[in-house]
C-alpha cells in the first residue's frame, strides 16, 4: 500500500530527494531502489565547505545510482551576482564573520542550501514537486521544529515525503540497509565549520580542514561579542573551549597554519574586488593568532583583501 501511494504521487508530480551525501538521505536512494521507486532528479547543493570524506563519496553514488538507472546526482551551488566570494567559507572570511548556526539562526541552510535547489527546481522542473526530506523515525518533531521550516517552503508547489519515518528506519537500521546495498557507509554530512561538531568529529578531519577552522575564527574574531568561536561560550560542565581553535592548541592536535593555507575560489564577476576594494576588517583583537603563534590576517587589516585582488588579476 505504501509503494502504491508514493508511486501514485510521483505519477502526478516530479519527485525529488533533497540529499545531503550523509546516512539518512543515502538510505532514501536504497530504499527507492528496493521498492522499485525512480526519483526524478537528485539535488546536492555544495556549499564549498563539506568534509572530504562527502566529496570523496560522490563518485561512489555516482556509480550506484548508474547500476539501478536512477538519475545521476545533480550538483547545484549558490551564486552570488556581485560578491567576491562563492563558498560559505569565502562568505565568512571576506566578511569576517561565523556561520548563521553559531548565533542560532539557520541562515547558512537557507542561503547555500535550499535556495540553489529551489532555483535549480524552477528552471528544470515544471508544475508540481514532491521532495523527499531525510528525517529519521524517531525524529518526527523536527518536522514541525522552527529552523527545519526552512527546508519545507510554504508553497503550492512543493508537498514532502519523509521516506524512513514512513517505513521505520531508525539510523541504526539505515546503515544496516546501505551495507547490505553493497555501499559503505557515508560520513557524517556537514559543513567543516558546523558548530555542531563534536570533539571527535575535529580528529576525523585533516591538517588542511582544520586550519580552514582556524582561518575562519581568527578573522572573525574581532567582531565576536557574544561568542569566543564557533562552539560559541566555554562549557562549563568539562570547560570546553568556546573556540575550536582554543582546543586545538590545547589538545596539541595538529593544524595547516592559516598562512600556508592556498587561496579560496573567487567570483570573478565581483567588481568592487577589481576596483581594489572589498572589506577592511579592525581586527583590533588577536588573541587566538598569538595563540598558534602570529598570523598575518590578524597582524595586517587588509590582507586576506589584498590576495583577494591578487588573484583576480
Amino acid at each position: 500500500m505504501e509503494q502504491q501511494v508514493l508511486i501514485e504521487v510521483n505519477q502526478k508530480s516530479t519527485l525529488g530527494l533533497a540529499y545531503g551525501l550523509g546516512v539518512d538521505s543515502t538510505a532514501i536512494i536504497v530504499g527507492w531502489v528496493q521498492r522499485g521507486i525512480r526519483p526524478d532528479f537528485i539535488l546536492f547543493a555544495d556549499v564549498g565547505a563539506e568534509k572530504q570524506g562527502t566529496y570523496d563519496y560522490i563518485p561512489i553514488m555516482q556509480e550506484y545510482l548508474k547500476q539501478h538507472n536512477f538519475p545521476p546526482v545533480e550538483i547545484v551551488k549558490y551564486q552570488p551576482k556581485f560578491s567576491p566570494y562563492d563558498t560559505i567559507e569565502g562568505n565568512m572570511v571576506m566578511n569576517a564573520t561565523l556561520p548563521g548556526a553559531t548565533f542560532n539562526r539557520g541562515s547558512c541552510t537557507d542561503k547555500w542550501k535550499i535556495k540553489p535547489q529551489m532555483k535549480w527546481e524552477k528552471s528544470h522542473v515544471k508544475g508540481r514537486i514532491v521532495k523527499a526530506i531525510g528525517f529519521e523515525a524517531g525524529e518526527e518533531y523536527r518536522q514541525l521544529r522552527a529552523n527545519d521550516k526552512a527546508h519545507t517552503a510554504k508553497s503550492d508547489r512543493y508537498d514532502y515525503l519523509y521516506p524512513l519515518i514512513e517505513w521505520g528506519w531508525d539510523r541504526d537500521e539505515c546503515k544496516v540497509q546501505i551495507e547490505r546495498a553493497g555501499l559503505p557507509i557515508p560520513p557524517k554530512s556537514s559543513c567543516i565549520f558546523c558548530p555542531n561538531l563534536k570533539p571527535h568529529e575535529l580528529e576525523e578531519l585533516s591538517m588542511e580542514e582544520l586550519g580552514r577552522i582556524v582561518r575562519v575564527e581568527v578573522v572573525a574574531e574581532p567582531y565576536n561579542r557574544k561568542v569566543e568561536g564557533l562552539w560559541r561560550r566555554r562549557r562549563k560542565r568539562d570547560n570546553r573551549p568556546g573556540s575550536i581553535t582554543e582546543y586545538l592548541v590545547e589538545k596539541q592536535i595538529p593544524f595547516t597554519h592559516p598562512d600556508e593555507l592556498e587561496w579560496m575560489p573567487l567570483n570573478k564577476n565581483c567588481q568592487k574586488a577589481k576596483r581594489g576594494f572589498t572589506f577592511e576588517g579592525p581586527h583590533r583583537k588577536d588573541s587566538l593568532s598569538k595563540l598558534i603563534g602570529g598570523c598575518e590576517c590578524a597582524k595586517v587589516e587588509n590582507h586576506f583583501h589584498k590576495q583577494i585582488i591578487k588573484e583576480l588579476f
